[in-house]
């Protein structure tokens, strides 16, 4: 039972309640900050994977659309280097070549012819003047003989006004009239295809040259057309990536952070660009994050609440055993140790000197004629005398002494590591002390002495009772010799 209350009382603590709410509330906010990191990661991953694959279609599609582009563009050239006398804008076979092609294609792709001297003609137009002269473009300047391919930059068609993408490729003979096939891309049709793909909102699709060139762009944006990409770094080694690779693409100037997925074009010097607005990415994450710390928050404001409350109720329940232990060790009146405290403290070290074989002496102290004071002068100036000894007394004790008050005039003092010898000079001390007390009251001077008995515990004592009686013989005998006496046994 005792070992109960022991642990209960340690349970109830107030450094045990204040550790174990402390550490509720760091595990509750460790594992928030676990969910917290582990959710955004989790996003990201996932964004980065939906990215990617979004990236291999978008790569596929645009692979796709351009080998065609190379297909038209390689029969034209057989075409025109088979007939290297005929002009192909009057060649009824040629004109079905074009036508069909432009069919096949939705009106999304057109070949056009680039005389020597930069003029861009229609193959099914009727007159016989340039659609416009292009010899200052870098289609024109720069499309290798090699029967390469060379992607030009975008430009806007001066009849329809929607921008196009030139994809040139050069005769093998310069003997011909139209030594550059152009390929013109309709971008209007390329970007509504990017635009059913991309990711909404905020996401964007990409198409870039090699060189870092944006060639075409979902949502459509006319104005970047031609420029070199900001915002975002192309790697050094873009058109090594592998397809779906992705790279964080930190914020430039105004522009919003992306999440951006690169892809290299095979056998085209391309690459696509798959991007999704970081914030527009994080903002489910965000959203679930601060509802998850919000009710942390609600669970750890209670708590703390619940831990003061606790805190104050355990003070106050500690002050009140705190007052009530005082009231069971303590004489109310005299403020020296009650009997039942005297009693079991002397039965512990009476143990322990046994135990490590030191003396330890009890003095027992009766009030000389302690009733013809309560009788004569009251019971107040009683209270006063039994007052005024324990004050006496306890200033001739040692701090590892005790004194205890058995009865109405009769006191105990408890002396560890104590001999006889020494114990009775302690008694005598007390006893002179107490001749010189002085209590003036109304019908007179009160003056008392006390008596005393002394005995040392030995080893063939079986209680604590043993030293008890033999300290009260002693008493005894020294109340017979007459008061203010000392006697030992």
């Amino acid at each position: 039972m005792v070992k109960t209350s022991r642990h209960l009382e340690e349970w109830a603590s107030p450094r045990t309640v204040i550790t174990l709410t402390m550490l509720f509330v760091v595990v509750l906010w460790a594992a928030v900050g676990f969910w917290v990191v582990s959710a955004r990661h989790e996003r990201m991953l996932t964004t980065s994977e939906s990215l990617q694959r979004m990236n291999h279609a978008v790569e596929d599609q645009t692979r796709r659309q351009f080998r065609l582009v190379n297909v038209f563009l390689a029969a034209c050239a057989n075409w025109l280097e088979a007939n290297p006398n005929r002009d192909p804008r009057s060649a009824p076979a040629f004109q079905r070549l074009i036508r069909g092609f432009r069919d096949r294609t939705g009106e999304a792709i057109d070949i056009r012819l680039l005389a020597a001297d930069g003029g861009l003609f229609d193959v099914e137009a009727a007159a016989t003047d340039p659609l416009a002269n292009v010899a200052d473009s870098d289609y024109f300047k720069n499309t290798p003989a090699s029967g390469q391919l060379f992607i030009g930059s975008p430009t806007r068609a001066r009849l329809e006004g929607h921008s196009e993408l030139p994809v040139a490729l050069r005769l093998s003979t310069s003997e011909h009239a139209f030594p550059i096939l152009v390929a013109a891309i309709d971008l209007g049709k390329l970007t509504a295809v990017y635009e059913k793909q991309r990711r909404k909102p905020g996401g964007v699709i990409t198409l870039l040259r090699s060189d870092g060139m944006i060639l075409a762009r979902a949502p459509d944006a006319p104005q970047l057309l031609g420029q070199p990409i900001s915002g975002a770094a192309l790697p050094a080694n873009a058109l090594a990536l592998q397809p779906g690779d992705a790279l964080p693409e930190p914020a430039a100037g105004g522009e919003r952070r992306q999440i951006t997925s690169y892809s290299p074009v095979p056998d085209f010097p391309l690459l696509v660009m798959v991007s999704a607005d970081y914030d527009d990415v994080l903002e489910p994450w965000l959203r679930q994050s601060l509802w998850v710390i919000l009710l942390a928050v609600g669970v750890t404001v209670p708590l703390a609440v619940v831990a003061f409350r606790s805190l104050q109720l355990l003070r106050a329940l500690a002050s009140r055993d705190a007052a009530l232990q005082h009231l069971a060790t303590t004489d109310r009146l005299t403020g020296v140790s009650s009997r039942q405290h005297f009693v079991a403290t002397l039965e512990e070290q009476l143990q322990r000197a046994n135990r490590e074989q030191m003396p330890l002496s009890v003095l027992l102290f009766d009030i000389d004629f302690f009733k013809r004071i309560n009788d004569g002068y009251g019971h107040a100036v009683g209270d006063q005398a039994l007052i005024a000894f324990a004050e006496v007394a306890s200033d001739c004790l040692r701090e590892m002494d005790l004194i205890g008050r058995l009865g109405a005039g009769d006191f105990a003092m408890l002396l560890p590591a104590t001999r006889i010898d020494e114990a009775i000079g302690i008694a005598e001390r007390v006893r002179a002390a107490i001749a010189n007390v002085s209590i003036v009251t109304e019908n007179g001077t009160v003056q008392f002495t006390v008596s005393v008995g002394a005995s040392e515990a030995s080893a063939s004592d079986s209680s604590f009772d043993s030293v008890l009686k033999r300290a009260t013989a002693a008493l005894q005998g020294a109340r017979s010799g007459g008061p203010d006496h000392v006697l030992a046994i």
